[in-house]
């Protein structure tokens, strides 16, 4: 579905991605982890087309996207939910999750199903449906988040460290929630802070370091390597 081969991404002199290589097949939930500054958000942005690669090709569904807008991103079927959940404050829920359908022409029908489909994905946003951005708490705004990325209609969903200060009780509804999508079908790339919850839901994971993966393997394997784990809780990473 998405293979990104031999990326490398630039910050004026800084060099963030260093030949980054990976692929992601239909179906697949695939966890990128690293300590801060190892180039994983930098990642999902060369693939939403936020930034372009230096160097290296980005394919998915056989067709080059490495210098397309993030609209036409989005119109290919990549949705990038992106760190801090960036919800509109002074729009509504709805308001909020219609503007998910800006890149694609849809009908008032198709607008309505999709939103009764999220509605009952996140149940936590049918009683706030007329409510402000701005009142909901983090939770409510990271799902919030989520279900505007999936009003695209999206193949791939990213998302960009759904967790991060979120209430634990909030974190593991969250990590069901991106489960339950996974089994619905949809392919999922997640950048994640929480190494324990990450892998026991994800098919695959790569490990970054300075811009560079470093290694990569199936979850259940890693989940296992006391080493690996090491590695990550001296980085500062939650790992059980």
């Amino acid at each position: 579905m998405l293979k990104v081969h031999n990326i490398q991404a630039n910050y004026g002199a800084v060099c963030a991605l260093h030949d980054i290589s990976l692929d992601v097949m239909p179906g697949e939930i695939i966890v990128l982890l690293g300590m801060n500054g190892a180039g994983k958000s930098t990642t999902l942005k060369a693939i939403s087309g936020l930034i372009h690669p230096a160097r290296g090709s980005i394919i998915f569904q056989d067709k080059p996207i490495d210098r397309m807008s993030p609209e036409q991103v989005v119109r290919m079927g990549i949705a990038h939910v992106p760190e801090g959940r960036h919800v509109f404050p002074g729009l509504t829920v709805r308001e909020n999750l219609i503007m998910g359908t800006s890149n694609r022409r849809v009908s008032h029908r198709e607008t309505e199903q999709d939103i009764e489909r999220i509605l009952h994905i996140f149940p936590d946003l049918k009683r706030l449906y007329t409510q402000m951005g701005w009142s909901l708490s983090g939770g409510q705004q990271q799902m919030l988040a989520i279900g505007r990325g999936l009003m695209a209609r999206p193949q791939l969903l990213m998302l960009d460290e759904p967790s991060l200060g979120l209430a634990p009780v909030v974190v593991k509804q969250m990590f069901r929630t991106i489960e339950e999508l996974n089994r619905e079908g949809m392919t999922i790339l997640l950048v994640e802070q929480n190494v324990n919850l990450s892998l026991r839901i994800a098919h695959r994971a790569y490990l970054l370091e300075t811009g560079r993966i470093i290694r990569t393997d199936r979850s259940a394997n890693l989940l296992q390597d006391n080493s690996f784990k090491s590695a990550l809780l001296g980085a500062g990473h939650g790992v059980a």
